[in-house]
C-alpha cells in the first residue's frame, strides 16, 4: 500500500491540519505503509502530480483550503481541480479535507475512475482555542473535531474499504455528539461544529 498525503502549513487552519495529520503519518509508519508526505513547501502541484504519475499510489489524502472545484496546497497553490489532475485519481481512494470539495470536484473525481471518495459538501469547520495555537495537539477545542475527521484516514491506512472508513468516522462523530449532549460543561458549544461537519461529510464509491 502507498499513501500520498499533503500537509501545507501557512495559516491558522493549515497549521492545525498539518499537526493533526501527523497522526496519520505516524499510523502509516506503525503499519509499515509506504508514505509520501508532501508537507509545507513540498505541497506543490508539480510534486503532487509527478508522484501520482510515477508511483502506484493507493490512497490520497489532501488537507488544505478548497472550494467546489479545487483544492490547494502550500500558499494556496491549486493542487487538484476539475480541469487538472482529476484523471490522476483513477483507481485510488481519496479523502479531501477541504471546504466544499465533495460537490463538483468529488463527483468529477469519481467520473474519472476513482475507487472511492470522502469529502465535505459544505465548509469544514475547526473550532480552536486561541491560547493553544502554539500547541495545536493539546487544543481540546479542536481535538474532538479533528479526531472524528482523522478517523477516515486512519481507517483507510488500516486497509478498510472507503465506505467503512466513512462509517468509522461518523461513529466517532456520534459518540462525541452524545457525550457533549449529555455534558453540562462548556464543551457543549462544540455540538454545532460536530453536527455540521458530520452532516457535510459524504462518501462516494
Amino acid at each position: 500500500m502507498l499513501l500520498l498525503l499533503t500537509r501545507p502549513r501557512y495559516d491558522p487552519a493549515t497549521h492545525y491540519l498539518f499537526y493533526w495529520s501527523g497522526f496519520l503519518v505516524d499510523e502509516a509508519k506503525k503499519r509499515n505503509v509506504r508514505t509520501i508526505d508532501l508537507s509545507k513547501e513540498k505541497a506543490k502541484k508539480d510534486k503532487f502530480h509527478s508522484y501520482l504519475l510515477k508511483q502506484p499510489v493507493d490512497i490520497v489524502i489532501l488537507n488544505g483550503h478548497g472550494n467546489s472545484e479545487e483544492v490547494a496546497g502550500q500558499n494556496d497553490e491549486v493542487l487538484l481541480s476539475v480541469s487538472s489532475g482529476a484523471k490522476l485519481m483513477k483507481g485510488k481512494n481519496i479523502f479531501i479535507r477541504a471546504c466544499d470539495a465533495a460537490t463538483t470536484l468529488g463527483q468529477e473525481i469519481m467520473k474519472m475512475g476513482a475507487t472511492g471518495f470522502v469529502g465535505y459538501t459544505r465548509p469544514f469547520w475547526i473550532a480552536r482555542d486561541v491560547d493553544s495555537f502554539n500547541r495545536p495537539l493539546e487544543d481540546e477545542t479542536a481535538g474532538p473535531i479533528l479526531r472524528c475527521s482523522n478517523q477516515v484516514g486512519l481507517s483507510l491506512i488500516k486497509g478498510k474499504p472507503i465506505a467503512q472508513a466513512q462509517e468509522d468516522s461518523l461513529a466517532r462523530y456520534r459518540e462525541n455528539i452524545d457525550k457533549y449532549s449529555a455534558s453540562e460543561t462548556t464543551s457543549s458549544f462544540l455540538l454545532p461544529f460536530l453536527l455540521w461537519n458530520m452532516t457535510s461529510q459524504v462518501c462516494y464509491q
